[in-house]
């Protein structure tokens, strides 16, 4: 068997990204702005019934090393489930570890808004975000949670202190106008639904 045949999913998405990348000019510099206020996700455009862009904010990062090394961590954390555990669970984790991600992080804030509102909570309900980073981290939670027992639990937390202090820094910093905190926060919740996966699943 070829490896295009084991991973088509993997492959099939490689292409599109590429394709994308090249389109909205990612691959030398930042995304177009108009494709990003076209196809990016907002909290505030899915309440307002916009979910498509839940599926086309995947498809486009905000480019320069971005776009290169969105497209390895794809290659890596999505090829690896693909050729260890099937296409079909390859493309379920990606896709489900993305938009449970989007919801739970609209939810989150939609429920802290209510408590109070803040700069940080608006920033993150209206900044328009791109990337399939949180589908891709949700995979490497589900290739972590396979590594063998003695190491898991250390990589585990290492991951998720690496991925809070990021978070932690854009939350203080704003780089980015909020949208680094967006991305920040997503791989926050994306990893641990990956790790979840894998357990749910056993």
């Amino acid at each position: 068997m070829s490896l295009l045949e084991r991973l088509p999913f993997t492959f099939a998405m490689l292409v599109v990204l590429i394709v994308a990348g090249v389109y909205g000019r990612s691959h030398i510099g930042l995304l177009d702005d108009t494709i990003h206020q076209r196809a990016g996700f907002s909290m505030r455009l899915l309440i307002e019934g916009q979910v498509h862009r839940a599926i086309t904010s995947l498809l486009f990062t905000a480019g320069g090393w971005r776009f290169y090394s969105s497209i390895a961590m794809f290659a890596i954390a999505v090829g690896y489930i693909e050729w260890q555990m099937g296409s079909a669970r390859a493309m379920g984790t990606f896709l489900g570890c993305h938009i449970a991600t989007r919801a739970l992080m609209t939810a989150v804030v939609a429920l802290a808004s209510l408590v109070g509102e803040t700069h940080r909570g608006q920033l993150l309900w209206h900044v328009q975000d791109v990337g399939p980073s949180a589908g891709y981290y949700g995979c490497l939670g589900l290739v972590i949670a396979g590594t063998a027992a003695p190491y898991r639990g250390f990589i585990i937390a290492a991951i998720i202190a690496a991925l809070a202090v990021r978070a932690g820094w854009s939350f203080v910093h704003l780089p980015e106008d909020g949208r680094m905190l967006s991305a920040d926060f997503a791989h926050l919740i994306a990893f641990p639904l990956g790790l979840a996966s894998a357990f749910v699943s056993r």
